[in-house]
């Protein structure tokens, strides 16, 4: 999967990127293993989509959750982590749910 994106992440940067149809949500957050509370939400997002977060911290583990709504749904996920792929996925399903988890990123 290749999504051009203008951003050009440096050290400590994590960028999420889905493409496909039919993709209901996706929740994404760079936090240490074990701490809640600060996940994002996009709703019924416009395709392709990314975004690229500040990932410094101790520990700090990339995730992502999609989520899919239709019968022909799908999603290519891909997960960056200073600039390099840390995580590519695919998936398929009328009502899949999918979570994409990458190594720690640099602090």
């Amino acid at each position: 999967m290749t999504i051009n994106d203008p951003h050009r992440p440096g050290e400590g940067m994590v960028t999420f990127r889905v493409s496909g149809q039919g993709v209901d949500d996706i929740t994404y957050a760079v936090q240490a293993p074990g701490d809640s509370g600060s996940e994002e939400q996009v709703t019924r997002p416009e395709l392709p989509w990314f975004v690229v977060t500040d990932a410094r911290g101790v520990g700090a583990m990339p995730m992502l959750t999609l989520t899919l709504d239709g019968p022909d749904a799908y999603a290519e996920c891909e997960i960056l982590t200073d600039g390099a792929p840390a995580v590519r996925g695919t998936v398929h399903g009328p009502a899949a749910t999918v979570v994409f988890m990458a190594r720690a990123a640099a602090s």
